[in-house]
């Protein structure tokens, strides 16, 4: 029995070292140690690779080999990414991915100043800034959402990963501010006689209300079949009971009531200079429009508009002498030179309206100072000189203002309209060749006869009006 059983413990034994030999020399496997298949990190933070143990071998012995990494991690952008780690030994080959999420936990800046003591009844809020920034999103002002619940309000913004920011305040609900109500046009209009009168509109907005035009009353009427003055009431009211009036006064007039030889204390002389252009055309509509005469001292040395020379005359208007070649150099270096430039543009007006003109206006004007670079004391001279050969020049009384940097027809409306006299003469400079004087003009007219005012030309019977002669 004894042999028996040590036969057997020999047999165990050997198996036993038989099943190890095997495992340690046919069965060995690569094994990856501390491995997390998954871990998270905050953007922007700094990823560093995660230290893992591999090794080749068996339960009972497991010896540390190299591994490689394959894949980054970008942790300025959010998402998921995939690192994978390789080992070989021996023929075997292992494989093992790791996913990172790069995450934003962080909630976003939010900034909110302002006083809370005005806050609209439906929950609109005036006085008050907010701004906010996330570390991710950058700039998320246009983002933030408040709302009104009883007497706080409630600021809220959210960036792309669900980060929440939330502020709340204390308010006054109240609504003391009235609407601003604004006029189109002028709140002073001026329309001809037995014309149609058309509401230029008006537009209403409201600090709590927003644009509340359609609330907009309208009183008053305009009786286009009587010269006269009239006013429009214009009113409008919010939703808390703060109203607005504004009024626009509109004068209707009669067309230009100018009688050659007659002169009215309110006279205009509207005078174009360095014509006839391009423009000059329009502006012979629009005071054809209003029957009204003006006086244009015209240039010889543009041929492409001579037509335009035989219409103003047609229709009425003074055609005065201004100069044919418009060259100081050289119209004030002698008598003789100017005179055979005056008598030349004399002669070209007289072809082509068969009138022979004796207005004239000196270029640059009897007080100009240019002249004396060419000839000292010529503009006496020449004064004199010209009217003792019967004609009769022309200064001016108000200046437009577009001869120098006035390129605003507003501008030049003011310019005009604000030098006006009632007993004085109003002479006034203006230039035809130039698009924002000649869209001046009807507005000019307009406001002249709407006040009483008549237009007139020019004449051999008009007043004088001269300047001081510096040279």
């Amino acid at each position: 029995m004894k042999n028996k059983a040590l036969i057997v413990v020999i047999f165990l034994s050997v198996a036993l070292l038989g099943i190890l030999t095997y495992l340690n020399y046919f069965n060995k496997k690569i094994y990856f140690q501390k491995f997390d298949e998954y871990s998270k990190i905050e953007v922007f933070s700094k990823y560093e690779e995660e230290k893992i143990k591999v090794c080749y071998g068996n339960k009972l012995k497991c010896t540390p080999i190299d591994y490689n990494v394959k894949g980054k991690v970008n942790t300025q952008k959010i998402g998921v990414y995939t690192i994978t780690y390789e080992a070989e030994k021996n023929g075997i080959v292992s494989i093992r991915k790791k996913r990172v999420e790069v995450v934003d936990k962080t909630a976003p800046e939010l900034i909110v100043e302002g006083d809370f003591n005005n806050v609209c009844p439906n929950g609109k809020v005036n006085n008050v800034t907010y701004n906010s920034t996330d570390n991710y999103d950058g700039n998320l002002t246009d983002k933030i959402e408040y709302k009104l619940n009883g007497d706080r309000i409630i600021y809220k913004v959210t960036d792309s990963s669900g980060n929440i920011t939330t502020k709340e305040y204390d308010v006054t609900i109240k609504d003391e501010e009235k609407p601003t109500l604004i006029l189109n046009d002028d709140s002073t209009l001026y329309i001809a006689l037995n014309t149609k009168y058309v509401e230029p509109g008006y537009v209403a907005i409201d600090n709590c209300d927003g644009n509340i035009t359609e609330k907009v009353k309208v009183d008053g009427t305009v009786n286009t079949q009587k010269a006269g003055t009239y006013e429009i009431k214009y009113s409008v009211e919010d939703d808390f009971g703060n109203e607005t009036i504004v009024k626009r006064t509109v004068k209707v007039f009669a067309k230009n009531n100018y009688t050659p030889g007659v002169v009215s204390n309110k006279t205009i002389y509207l005078t174009f200079d360095d014509g006839p252009g391009k423009y000059t055309a329009r502006l012979l509509d629009i005071l054809k429009k209003y029957d009204v005469k003006a006086t244009f001292f015209v240039t010889g040395y543009d041929n492409r508009y001579n037509d335009l020379l035989t219409r103003e005359y047609a229709e009425g208007h003074t055609v005065g002498l201004h100069s044919y070649s418009h060259n100081y150099g050289l119209i004030y270096t002698s008598t003789e030179a100017y005179m055979e430039d005056l008598l030349r543009i004399q002669e070209k007006v007289k072809g082509y309206t068969g009138y022979e003109s004796k207005i004239i206006r000196f270029p640059g004007g009897s007080s100009n100072t240019i002249s004396r670079r060419y000839r000292m004391g010529i503009m006496s001279t020449l004064a004199s000189k010209v009217e003792e050969l019967g004609f009769r020049y022309f200064d001016w009384t108000i200046m437009s203002g577009d001869a120098g940097n006035t390129k605003d027809p507003n501008k030049i409306y003011q310019n005009v309209t604000g030098s006006l006299k009632e007993n004085g003469i109003n002479v006034v400079l203006m230039h035809d060749i130039k698009e924002y004087t000649v869209n001046s003009v009807e507005r000019i007219i307009e406001y002249g006869l709407a006040n009483g005012y008549t237009f007139a030309p020019l004449t051999m019977e008009s007043p004088v009006v001269h300047q001081r002669i510096n040279n």
